[in-house]
């Protein structure tokens, strides 16, 4: 069995979990008070930043040229969404750059980006890209089990954009890429380690249950 199979296996039901939470499913409905969308755009674009430091660690360590090569291609692509993307669409809500500056992170977010880098520093690459990947996969997981069950009711919600933006094949060309390279980095690894790797992406996958929760408080 894949590395990735196995931690598919291990957080399918986390996921299924994370789908039908409150907050993403009044996000498919179209009926979640903008407020709370605002709140997630700024703890989500706070979360980039230390997403995007990790991911540049990440790549620094990478020994392997062409990973180094890949890492720095969604390295770029991550910050030019962040910065044309996301925040145009946080300006779009009115949020300011004093919004920003006075925002601070949500505990659970803290802990999480904590987490992924202690991944790093006690797994190296194999650690690191287990972590990240959690994240870039179940929003593309969330994206599609949405866009499945509620079709209507996304193309009439203006949060439609967000699912589409994760369930297009761009996003899932792109994390079908980020999977391969974690089946490459785990071919032949033993069964302690792949028992570590799926700890993690577990862990990963509660950190965003508990970050969705938080957010519909």
């Amino acid at each position: 069995m894949k590395l990735s199979e196995s931690l598919f296996a291990k957080t399918k039901t986390l996921w299924d979990e994370a789908s039908s939470k409150p907050f993403v499913v009044n996000m498919a409905k179209g009926t979640l008070d903008k407020e709370l969308f605002r709140r997630y755009m700024l703890q989500d674009y706070l979360y980039l930043l230390d997403y995007i430091a990790i991911l540049k660690h990440i790549r620094d360590i990478a020994g392997d040229e062409e990973i180094k090569a890949f890492l720095e291609k969604i390295i770029e692509g991550t910050v030019d969404e962040t910065e044309r993307v996301h925040m145009a669409n946080m300006k779009a809500l009115g949020i300011t750059s004093d919004d920003i500056e006075r925002s601070v992170k949500f505990p659970v977010i803290t802990e999480y980006v904590d987490y992924m880098r202690k991944c790093v520093d006690d797994y190296g690459l194999l650690g690191g890209i287990t972590g990240l990947l959690q994240c870039s996969w179940v929003y593309a997981y969330i994206g599609e089990a949405c866009a499945e069950k509620y079709p209507e009711e996304i193309s009439k919600s203006p949060y439609g954009p967000w699912f589409e933006a994760y369930s297009c094949k761009s996003y899932l060309d792109t994390n079908q890429i980020w999977i391969d390279l974690l089946d490459r980095l785990g071919d032949g690894i033993d069964d302690r380690t792949a028992d570590e790797m799926c700890r993690i992406f577990e862990r990963c996958a509660k950190f965003e249950n508990d970050l969705w929760d938080s957010l519909f408080e």
